[in-house]
């Protein structure tokens, strides 16, 4: 059934008269009454013709995205987010790919100031000091997504991948895994990959294990890194009794590698992945993870930016969104089989 502005009304206990101020975003209806009606209007998605350019005025009612990429169930939940948001409160999102390039971060940023958008959404992987002094310069509101920028003053919402990382770890660690190895995706001081590598890193220094050099093997984040970086750590010696992966698409080509030369998952070797994606639970076996809610991370980004571009004060700088670990049939007690 199509929800109405009378059904809007009655879900926030509020006339329909208010529902239609809120809309129109008349200063006469107060803060309170204001959030629970947009608090129904989020939840029930009610886009009626109406909303739109009407919640902030004087602007392009414009939302730039900028990402690194896009084929990706990450960056592709994310965006749903953004996108659930944004339409809500009556923006229209455009989204530019930068390849993890920082100059064409720079580019598509300035491309977005001269389309005059009223905010901009930027993942990066590491601290961009030409974009971030752009950023404040510019006073275009704006928020960072993906890794932990809590020392930078642009807001942001993240994972926090450390602490991710070191329960992932730990847990192989609890079930009698020494010798885990970890494909660690780009190295880097600040990038998200490096900031999962701290999390194994410290996990393996609390449990008073070595971290062996030879056993972290730099890659990409695709399935293809995934086959590259586990063909030589096959090849290297004997294998390890449990490998961690900063995504789960490595995870999934360093599987598949060792299946296809008669290794056994994970009778002979544990895995542990990041990330949570669709084929996690597709592959066989299925994959231990991390989980989190990309889309969530999307949702609440586009929801600070709006209060940004509103010129509403935040109730905090920076966000870190909830994880789990989610224990399937890729890792196991060590000597089982």
């Amino acid at each position: 059934m199509k929800m109405t502005i009378k059904d809007v009304a009655r879900m926030a206990n509020v006339s329909i008269s208010t529902v239609s101020r809120v809309i129109n975003n008349s200063q006469t209806v107060n803060s309170e009454i204001r959030k629970r009606v947009l608090d129904v209007l989020e939840a029930t998605q009610f886009r009626p013709n109406a909303i739109a350019r009407t919640l902030v005025k004087n602007n392009t009612s414009l939302i730039g995205v900028l990402l690194p990429a896009i084929k990706n169930n990450v960056f592709d939940d994310m965006v749903e987010g953004i996108n659930q948001v944004a339409h809500l409160y009556g923006f229209d999102v455009i989204i530019a790919l930068s390849g993890g390039d920082a100059d064409s971060e720079l580019h598509y940023y300035n491309m977005f100031r001269e389309m005059q958008a009223s905010g901009i959404i930027i993942s990066v992987s590491g601290i961009r000091d030409a974009l971030f002094a752009l950023i404040e310069a510019a006073g275009i509101p704006c928020i960072l997504v993906g890794r932990d920028f809590r020392d930078q003053t642009i807001p942001s919402v993240h994972v926090d991948n450390i602490t991710a990382a070191f329960e992932a770890v730990t847990y192989l660690i609890q079930q009698g895994h020494q010798d885990i190895a970890m494909l660690q995706g780009p190295a880097g001081d600040i990038s998200v990959s490096n900031q999962r590598f701290l999390g194994y890193e410290q996990a393996l220094k609390a449990a008073h294990l070595p971290v062996r050099p030879e056993r972290v093997l730099e890659s990409g984040f695709s399935v293809e890194d995934g086959i590259t970086s586990m063909r030589k750590l096959y090849h290297s010696g004997p294998l390890p009794s449990a490998v961690f992966c900063a995504t789960d698409r490595v995870a999934i080509g360093a599987m598949n590698f060792l299946a296809e030369n008669g290794v056994k998952i994970p009778e002979q070797v544990s895995f542990f992945g990041f990330d949570d994606i669709d084929m996690a639970t597709i592959i066989r076996p299925k994959l231990s993870t991390v989980r989190y809610s990309a889309s969530e991370l999307g949702m609440v980004a586009a929801r600070n930016l709006i209060k940004l571009i509103r010129g509403e004060e935040l109730a905090a700088v920076h966000w870190s969104i909830s994880h789990q670990l989610e224990i399937r049939d890729s890792s196991t007690k060590l000597g089982v089989s």
